[in-house]
Formats: C-alpha cells, structure tokens, sequence
C-alpha cells in the first residue's frame, strides 16, 4: 500500500493518505490543485458526492477545504477500506459515508435513499474506458429526481481525444469550463433550473 498522495490545502493540507495498490487512477496533486482551485468558492458548507472514489483523494480534498459532507461511492470492496482507513486518519467520519457500490445506481439514488439534501457538487472520475458508465451516469444527473442540485457542479473526468472535439453534455447539464491535463480533460458542467423551479420552489443564491 502506497502513501504517495497528499492532500493540498486546507485543514487537512500536507496530510498524506493512502492508495490501492492496483484498480484506481487518482487524481495527480496539479489537477487537484487546478480543480480545486476553481471549485473552492463553491465548497464552503457543499454537501459532494465523490464518485469511483478510488482513495477518497476527491473527497478529501472537498471536506478539507470546507465541505460539509462527502458521500464517497467505490465499487472495489478493497479500494473502500483504503477509503475508510483514510477517512479515520483524518478524523472526519462524522461527516462522511463510504458506500460499496455502482457509480450509476448511485447517480440515481445516493440522496432518496435517506431523504437528506441532494448534493452540491458531483466528482466522478471513471475508467477511461467504460463509456457507458459514463453516459449513465451524466444521464442521470442531468435528469428530474438528481442527486444533483439545481445549479450544483459536475467535475468529470475522461481521456481526451485526439483531433475531437468535447462531447455535447445530456440535456439538463451545461458546460461551463473545461481543463486539460495531457491526455486527461475534466469538463465542470453545472445542472440547469431541474426540481427546484419546476416545483416552484425557489432556489437559494450562491
């Protein structure tokens, strides 16, 4: 087992955590560092869902730098103990939950199940090459009854492709930015007006 990440800023920054041996491809500190970069102002009280959460890196970052809550979802029973023990040495397991799983069931149902909040923030780094994962799973965020809030923030990850051009988000998710780090691109896609307006419900600011 390898303790070759660390975390960046924030409370927990300089603290390093550990990574499977094998399975998971986290996130090298630049482009965490970027992300974060962008998604900070955002994060201050965000309830995250970290999805293929591999470490827990993602997520860890997010609460280290004033999240509220992270629901990390892992489909390696293995990679989800490095989670937990990860989670234990930073002490923060009263405001996070490690759940053994699919990433597109819990696309559907991470918040219904509980009937807390939906989240504010969405991470999902798949295996490059599981294409349909990836479409579920934007499928079901853009979708009516997301775990995604109204104008909460998608951070997904997929290899970049030569000479193409970046794929047309599902309807019901807007591109807002998109970073390139050698082969790997992250698109930050933000849900458009969703429950809340068709509810009538009024959304609160940013």
């Amino acid at each position: 087992m390898s303790t070759g990440i660390r975390i960046v800023a924030g409370t927990f920054g300089g603290r390093r955590i550990e990574v499977p041996d094998r399975g998971t491809r986290p996130f090298a500190e630049r482009v965490r560092q970027s992300l974060f970069a962008i998604l900070e102002p955002r994060l201050t009280g965000a309830r995250v869902l970290d999805l293929c959460a591999g470490s827990g890196a993602a997520g860890l970052e997010a609460l280290s730098r004033g999240a509220s809550y992270v629901q990390f979802v892992e489909r390696s029973r293995d990679a989800a103990t490095v989670i937990e023990r990860n989670v234990a040495t930073l002490n923060c397991g009263a405001v996070s939950s490690v759940r053994v799983g699919d990433a597109a069931t819990a696309a559907r149902v991470a918040f219904k199940e509980h009937g807390a909040p939906p989240f504010d923030i969405v991470i999902f780094d798949p295996p490059y090459d599981d294409a349909a994962l990836r479409l579920s799973v934007l499928t079901s965020l853009a979708a009516t009854g997301s775990p995604l809030a109204p104008r909460g923030l998608l951070a997904a990850s997929w290899r970049r492709t030569r000479g193409g051009g970046a794929e047309t988000p599902p309807i019901g998710l807007r591109l807002v930015r998109s970073l390139e780090f050698g082969e790997t691109e992250i698109v930050l896609l933000e849900r458009e007006g969703g429950d809340a307006a068709s509810s009538g419900e009024g959304e609160e600011g940013e």
